[in-house]
């Protein structure tokens, strides 16, 4: 998890950078930065290496601009993650470099006032911060994956923030856009003292907060506060929300809950859900990965499948709409744009062929058991 051309451009240091191409190579891995002053030929593989993001006025070719594509191929081949150029000594990078870059999916940038020290030191820093941030989410990990006694997670905890108290819970935040945050504005210490702590996980952000004393609705108001106060907020994230704990060794409960209330919240386009208030998801979700819950779900929803391929029909969409709509016929037919007979025909053909392929007897129970399992497979952490 090192630090990527993308989320280097998120830096303040770097605003002034404006990409001119290789936006697919944004996900380069940032290993060093590196300053191309007067390397030319054969010494660009002697003086630079895999992962260097490169700055450079381009002086090293200042009287013969015509180099300049031969030089970045050779940066290019050695695996540089991306060019910065400030242009003193060119008006225009040339329109042939920019289609090598595009090309070669390298990102190709050009910056104005900024001091090229200026940019090394705070890379270099975000690098540091990025590489804690790693050590970080492999302790999340320990602690959701390694099956440890409560002292065992409380000590982990400890080493994540040795100001956290008891009484626990955990948002997960995501952003809606595609282009996602990870450093955090507030100051770490401002954040770490009220016992707090900010860890960037899978795409998006765990916020562990702790508490002295455990009254849910003044945590609740809380929680909304501190989110705010980070910049989580719901206009510009997806947020779920875990129920409140009372002892630090059960923080992998939280942390789990906060990624299925998630989970819940993207797949009903909510921008916040509570783990307490997704009803009997609460169930299923922590279940879907058990080779049981896989057996019945290909039990019951693949016949479905093949029977629409096979007739290009719309059963497995119609019962997804009929569940949602608590069953109510009329509202099934006036959402998928159906006559209500037509809507009845399909729920008797999906009636019969799930007793034919799993021997229902209950049929509208484990209909509904099928379409919560079939969101809720199909939707993305």
């Amino acid at each position: 998890m090192n630090l990527t051309i993308g989320e280097a451009l998120e830096l303040e240091i770097l605003h002034g950078f404006k990409l001119l191409a290789g936006k697919k190579g944004l996900s380069n891995q940032i290993l060093n930065v590196a300053v191309w002053d007067y390397e030319t030929g054969d010494l660009i593989e002697e003086n630079f290496r895999r992962g260097d993001f490169v700055l450079s006025t381009l002086v090293a070719i200042k009287d013969k601009i015509e180099e300049l594509e031969d030089n970045f191929q050779r940066l290019i081949d050695v695996g540089i993650s991306a060019l910065a150029i400030r242009p003193v000594y060119i008006e225009e990078i040339p329109e042939h470099i920019i289609k090598l870059a595009e090309k070669k999916n390298v990102p190709l940038m050009i910056f104005g006032s900024t001091a090229t020290e200026d940019v090394i030191v705070g890379i270099n820093k975000a690098i540091v911060e990025k590489q804690g941030y790693k050590k970080l989410t492999m302790k999340i990990d320990d602690i959701l994956f390694l099956n440890l006694n409560e002292e065992g997670v409380r000590g982990i905890a400890r080493k994540i923030n040795p100001h956290f108290m008891e009484n626990n819970l955990v948002a997960f935040c995501r952003k809606k856009s595609s282009k996602s945050r990870w450093m955090i504005n507030v100051p770490k210490e401002e954040i770490e003292e009220i016992g707090c702590k900010v860890i960037p996980f899978k795409n998006g952000h765990l916020v562990i907060n702790t508490f002295e004393r455990s009254d849910q609705k003044e945590i609740e108001k809380t929680i909304f506060r501190r989110l705010e106060w980070l910049g989580f907020t719901q206009k510009d994230y997806v947020i779920g929300v875990s129920s409140l704990y009372s002892s630090l060794g059960q923080l992998s409960y939280p942390i789990n809950e906060s990624l299925y209330a998630f989970r819940y919240a993207k797949l009903y386009k909510k921008d916040i859900s509570f783990f307490n208030d997704i009803g009997v998801n609460k169930v299923i979700l922590p279940i879907l990965d058990n080779p049981w819950v896989m057996k019945y779900y290909n039990q019951m929803v693949e016949p479905l499948i093949k029977y629409d391929r096979d007739n290009e029909t719309e059963l497995l969409k119609t019962a997804i709409a009929y569940i949602e709509n608590n069953g109510d016929i009329r509202a099934t037919a006036e959402e998928l744009f159906q006559h209500g007979n037509t809507i009845r025909y399909r729920i008797d053909r999906i009636n019969k062929i799930m007793r034919e392929s799993s021997n229902c007897l209950h049929f509208y129970e484990e209909l509904a058991v099928m379409v919560r399992i079939y969101r809720m497979m199909n939707s993305v952490l």
